[in-house]
């Protein structure tokens, strides 16, 4: 797969392995319109992915000042071209974290996340005014669904609350009987009222129902709570979440955080925040970013299979990481972690402090200052 012609500039995307060119005989397009009124079209074509952005190289350039340099992409994902099978052929839309954003039918995407667009659907960067519909094969279409749109909505719930309790590792047996049998008896009774009368009107659609497959994505479950959905991730991976912070002055933190995972080149994937604020705040921001990353690259959703990073065996190491470094560690974190693998380990045996306990390291503590001071002495003698 090779991207459309590009600005000199390339923007900082990494094209995911399931992505190729879509089919010539597809016919994908842009149509551009600007108050009802068509301007023109864009095709795309030549590549795999196009970028939307204010320089001029760009397969969709737009001028208004809203609008970042590099602002989206749209890739396209292939029939079967996902390794693990999950995911509609068809275009996708990946914000590039801009400032302003974009929105896929009148909705904001989440930055650094893939999500589906369909033939038909409605695509607005920053604040332009400029309305890009889809234009395609009408396979690529979305299915109209025989259910209402109250009923649509309780559906996406229902899925999401689901989802959310399986990934938090909160879901039971019992609670899945539960739901088994209700689904039963609402396939089986499809004039289910759902609550509402016969004649009862329907409020005022606040959401766009066509949307379903992007509103799971903005609703994903880790967004709630990104840092219990990304230990749930290491959990299952057998591996160690650890949070690295570097203070950047001025009251900003960068948060780091290495995932079990490789990219397209064979490297460790690096989830990075730089957050202005509070030292907790990056540390949320960073995790959510982290659960972003796995989540685009299919791997945040699945139960735990293995990944290409084989887990460590610290004991070996002697429970230090490689890119630990003792002798310009000046603060004891090193020492810190390198504990914290030997009690995951059970290596070490906590045990809580009493005051005897306490009472015999303080008398262990003044023998060894009192040996220290007297080897001093004897050493002051010896130069003297």
């Amino acid at each position: 797969p090779s991207p459309a012609p590009c600005p000199a500039a390339a923007p900082r995307y990494e094209e995911p392995p399931w992505g190729s060119r879509p089919p010539a005989a597809a016919g994908y397009g842009l149509e551009v319109l600007k108050g009802g009124v068509a301007l023109g079209s864009v095709r795309l074509e030549g590549g795999s992915w196009f970028l939307v952005g204010r320089l001029p190289g760009c397969a969709v350039a737009l001028e208004h000042p809203s609008v970042s340099r590099h602002h989206a992409v749209l890739q396209y994902r292939g029939a079967g071209g996902s390794p693990d099978g999950d995911g509609a052929a068809g275009f996708y839309v990946y914000d590039l974290g801009s400032t302003h954003g974009t929105f896929l039918n009148k909705a904001r995407v989440p930055p650094r996340t893939y999500c589906r667009v369909r033939v038909g659907h409605g695509l607005r960067f920053g604040g332009s005014s400029r309305l890009f519909l889809l234009q395609g094969p009408k396979e690529d279409q979305e299915s109209e669904s025989e259910l209402t749109v109250t009923q649509l909505k309780a559906l996406r719930k229902q899925q999401q609350a689901k989802l959310e309790k399986r990934m938090l590792g909160e879901d039971s047996d019992e609670e899945d009987e539960k739901e088994e049998r209700s689904e039963r008896s609402q396939n089986s009774d499809m004039t289910c009222s759902w609550g509402m009368g016969e004649d009862a009107e329907e409020d005022e659609v606040e959401e766009n129902p066509i949307a379903i497959d992007f509103q799971d994505v903005q609703d994903a479950f880790y967004m709630k709570d990104p840092r219990k959905a990304l230990q749930g991730f290491f959990d299952r991976e057998g591996e160690e979440l650890e949070y690295e912070y570097d203070d950047r002055g001025h009251n900003s933190w960068l948060c780091r955080i290495k995932l079990p995972v490789d990219d397209a080149s064979g490297k460790q994937l690096v989830a990075e925040v730089l957050h202005s604020g509070k030292k907790k705040e990056a540390m949320i921001q960073c995790a959510l970013e982290a659960c972003r990353l796995l989540d685009a690259r299919g791997v945040l959703r699945q139960e735990a299979v293995s990944r290409k990073r084989k887990s460590k065996n610290w004991e070996d190491e002697d429970f230090y990481d490689s890119d630990d470094d003792t002798f310009l560690d000046r603060t004891g974190a090193v020492e810190k972690k390198r504990l914290n693998r030997m009690k995951k380990a059970g290596k070490i045996e906590e045990k809580p402090e009493t005051y005897d306990s306490l009472v015999t390291k303080l008398k262990e503590a003044e023998n060894e200052l009192s040996e220290i001071t007297e080897k001093l002495k004897a050493s002051g003698k010896g130069k003297a």
